[in-house]
């Protein structure tokens, strides 16, 4: 009995070793990059009054937020890392929204679809009635809190990078960008034909026009806007008090997907 528990207890702490390990990856390329609308960085804009209304708890603390600024849920978040807490969320914006925005269902998917060297056709595609806007995802991080997204969502041309689910919710609060969920989306091609089509017509290509072209199967990564000094000072504070983040910096999103040899 006592050789089965200690396999038991061996297997947890392995289990634990690696999600904190992967979650310390996945905080580390979440702020090494922030999400721009336009060509201003996502936590400086937002309407006048504005706010976006969190409902969560902490271990099963449960808690009530407004956060004015995006800057607010990255502290929350590295705090939950550092003391090795669970984060679950229960509402996002308006009551019901992040449930029809982030359905269980789709949750999982996203995290079905985070596993090294892959190449997986998008999951889930989010877009604005009212806009061009629109975000591909194709993967979950940081114990589903935030996923890998192609989008256009920035001046300078397409992005693939990581975003905080928190971002992409307050979106509509802050900014008047209510995206929605497009439920009829069915990828035919794996992320790396997104990807290199982005690269090669600086946009965001889709279905059908996408499953007309030719590939070469070499993806070169898209430019990222960087961190603001704000984030990467937060960040670098906390690289001074654990090492094991110090050593993720420079890491890249591609690092985590088999994308060709522009990808590797």
């Amino acid at each position: 009995m006592r050789d089965e528990q200690q396999q038991n207890d061996d297997h947890g702490n392995k289990h634990n070793s690696k999600r904190i390990e992967q979650a310390r990856i996945d905080l580390a390329l979440l702020f090494m990059t922030d999400l721009h609308v336009g060509s201003e960085r996502l936590y400086k804009m937002k309407r006048k009054g504005t706010a976006l209304n969190l409902q969560f708890d902490i271990d099963g603390d449960m808690r009530w937020r407004s956060y004015k600024s995006a800057l607010s849920w990255r502290i929350t978040m590295l705090l939950a890392l550092t003391e090795d807490r669970t984060v679950t969320i229960h509402e996002m914006d308006q009551p019901g929204r992040y449930r029809r925005m982030f359905p269980n269902t789709l949750l999982r998917r996203l995290q079905w679809h985070a596993r090294p060297n892959a190449d997986f056709p998008p999951v889930a595609r989010f877009h604005d009635p009212h806009g061009k806007a629109v975000l591909l995802m194709t993967r979950s991080r940081f114990c589903g809190h935030a996923v890998d997204a192609l989008h256009n969502l920035t001046d300078g041309g397409p992005v693939f990078q990581p975003l905080w689910i928190s971002d992409i919710m307050a979106l509509r609060p802050m900014l008047g960008i209510g995206l929605v969920r497009d439920d009829t989306f069915s990828a035919s091609m794996p992320i790396s034909a997104y990807l290199e089509a982005a690269g090669t017509h600086g946009r965001l290509i889709e279905e059908p026009e996408l499953s007309s072209m030719s590939f070469t199967g070499t993806v070169t990564p898209l430019a990222v806007p960087p961190s603001s000094r704000s984030v990467a000072a937060i960040f670098q504070q906390e690289c001074h008090h654990n090492p094991a983040l110090a050593k993720l910096q420079g890491r890249s999103i591609y690092e985590d997907y088999a994308l060709g040899a522009g990808g590797s």
